[in-house]
């Protein structure tokens, strides 16, 4: 019996401005950890929309993407 393969899409953003980066805080079992802003897209968005949305949810601040990195696979 095969398994279907369904990926799970995860967008995350680096927000510079004036040469300062922009993280968001996340308590872990092992203490705090500084990560960027970042999370699972939404059935229907694009990941420019995914990301602009995660970035407003986590940090507060209206993000609009001007530059697409990279697109990465892992299982």
């Amino acid at each position: 019996m095969s398994t279907r393969w369904k990926p799970n899409v995860t967008v995350a953003a680096i927000v510079e401005r004036d040469g300062r980066f922009l993280l968001v805080e996340e308590q872990t079992r092992d203490g705090l950890l500084l990560n960027n802003p970042a999370g699972h897209l939404d059935p229907g968005e694009s990941p420019l929309q995914g990301v602009a949305r995660e970035v407003l949810e986590e940090t507060g601040c209206e993000f609009t993407p001007d530059a697409f990195l990279g697109f990465y696979m892992s299982r």
